[in-house]
C-alpha cells in the first residue's frame, strides 16, 4: 500500500525509508539495552562504552555485513533494472542455498541431504510462487527494454545473493560465536546497536552525498525536504519494518538463518493470501502447487517428513571438507542467569566444532 498509493512524483525516496527505519532499530535497542540492564542509567551507559567504544576492534567487525548488505541493495537495484521480473525472481532464489553454503563454512553447521533437499524445494516452491503472482508486461514494450542486459543483469543477482547470504551468516556468527575477552556471548541489542550504527552511518552518507550534488534528482525539492512523500502507511511501514528487524535479530540469535528463510518463505504464502481482498489478487493452480512445495520442505526440514534411506540422513562429502576441522576446542556448558549468560564449566575436548557446542 505504500509503495502504490502514489505516483512517482509524490512518492517517497528509499534510501530516506531505509535510513530512518535504521535510525528507529538503533534506539529501540537502545531502549531494550536499557531493560536487560534492569533499567539502570549506569550499568547502561558502561555496558554500551564497554561493549561498542572500548572495543573497536569488535565493533568494527560490524561494519562488514553494514557494507555488505549496502552492496547487495545496489547490486539488486542494477539486476532488477536489466532483467525480466520472473528472471529476478527466479536466480534470486539462489540465496537459500548460498545462506546454507556459508553455513557450512562459517559456522561449521552439518547439513544432511534431506536438508539440502528441503532448501532447494524451497526455492523450488518460492520461483513457482513469485512466477505466477501476477503477469509481466512483454520485454519490448519496457520503458527500459533497449538498455536491459541478461549478462550484466545476472552477474548483479548473482553478487546480491552471494553479499545478503555472506552479510546474513557473518551476523549470526557475531550473535553466537563468544567473545574473546571473557568467552560470553554478546549481548542480542549491543549486537543490534553495532549493525543498526554502521548502517545508518552509510544510508546518512547517501543522503548528504545526493544532496550536495547538484544534478541530483534521487531527493525531492519539494517544501517537506527529504520526508517528501512520508504518509501515514509509509510510516507505519517503516515502523513495522524496523520492529521487523528486530524481530529477525531475535530469531538469529536462538535459531538461524536457514530457519528465517522457511520462515520468510511462509510469510510469502500467507502476504499474497492477504492480498486477495487488498489488491485483487487470483490464487491460481500454480500458486496453490507452489505453497504445498513450500510446506512440505519446511515439514522436511523440521523432521516431521522423511525421506527414507540412511543416505539422505548422511551429510555430503563436499560440506564435510568445508566445515572447519579444529582439534583443540573448548566446550562450555553455560546457563541463563538472569538475562544473561553465565559459564559453569569449561573442558577442553577434541572434536569436530559444532553449532550445538553452547547450551543456553
Amino acid at each position: 500500500l505504500a509503495m502504490t498509493e502514489s505516483n512517482k512524483e509524490d512518492r517517497f525516496n528509499g534510501v530516506v525509508a531505509v535510513t530512518t527505519q535504521e535510525i528507529l532499530k538503533l534506539l529501540m535497542s537502545m531502549v531494550l539495552l536499557f531493560g536487560e540492564e534492569q533499567f539502570s542509567i549506569i550499568s547502561w551507559i558502561e555496558k554500551i562504552l564497554n561493549e561498542v567504544v572500548q572495543k573497536p576492534k569488535d565493533t568494527l567487525r560490524l561494519a562488514v555485513p553494514a557494507i555488505l548488505y549496502f552492496i547487495q541493495n545496489i547490486a539488486l537495484q542494477k539486476a532488477g533494472a536489466n532483467l525480466p521480473a520472473a528472471v529476478f525472481q527466479v536466480t534470486y532464489q539462489g540465496k537459500s542455498l548460498v545462506v546454507a553454503l556459508f553455513s557450512v563454512m562459517l559456522l561449521q553447521k552439518e547439513l544432511n541431504r534431506s536438508k539440502w533437499l528441503a532448501i532447494t524445494i524451497m526455492g523450488l516452491g518460492l520461483v513457482i510462487i513469485q512466477l505466477f503472482k501476477g503477469g509481466e508486461s512483454k520485454q519490448s514494450t519496457m520503458g527500459n527494454a533497449n538498455e536491459q542486459n541478461m549478462s550484466i543483469g545476472l552477474v548483479y543477482v548473482i553478487l546480491g545473493c552471494f553479499c545478503s547470504g555472506g552479510a546474513s551468516v557473518y551476523f549470526e556468527k557475531m550473535m553466537k560465536v563468544p567473545t574473546a575477552q571473557n568467552g560470553l556471548k554478546p549481548s542480542m541489542w549491543i549486537r543490534n546497536i553495532q549493525l543498526a550504527g554502521f548502517s545508518t552511518a552509510i544510508g546518512a552518507l547517501q543522503i548528504l552525498l545526493s544532496l550536495l550534488s547538484s544534478s541530483s534528482s534521487s531527493l525531492p525539492q519539494s517544501g517537506s525536504g527529504i520526508f517528501h512523500g512520508f504518509s501515514t502507511k509509509v510510516w507505519v511501514m517503516v515502523f513495522n519494518n524496523a520492529i521487523g528487524g528486530l524481530c529477525v535479530a531475535f530469531v538469529i540469535k536462538h535459531a538461524d538463518n536457514i530457519l528465517k528463510g522457511f520462515a520468510c518463505a511462509l510469510a510469502t504464502i500467507v502476504a499474497s493470501i492477504v492480498s486477495v481482498p487488498l489488491f485483487g489478487f487470483t490464487i491460481t493452480i500454480e500458486f496453490v502447487f507452489g505453497m504445498l512445495l513450500v510446506v512440505m520442505s519446511t515439514l522436511l526440514y523440521g523432521g516431521t517428513l522423511t525421506v527414507p534411506g540412511e543416505w539422505w540422513s548422511q551429510e555430503p562429502a563436499t560440506c564435510r571438507n568445508l566445515r572447519k576441522i579444529d582439534k583443540t576446542e573448548y566446550s562450555q556448558v553455560a546457563t541463563d542467569c538472569d538475562g544473561g549468560i553465565e559459564v559453569t564449566e569449561v573442558t577442553e575436548v577434541t572434536n569436530v566444532m559444532e553449532e550445538g557446542s553452547l547450551r543456553e
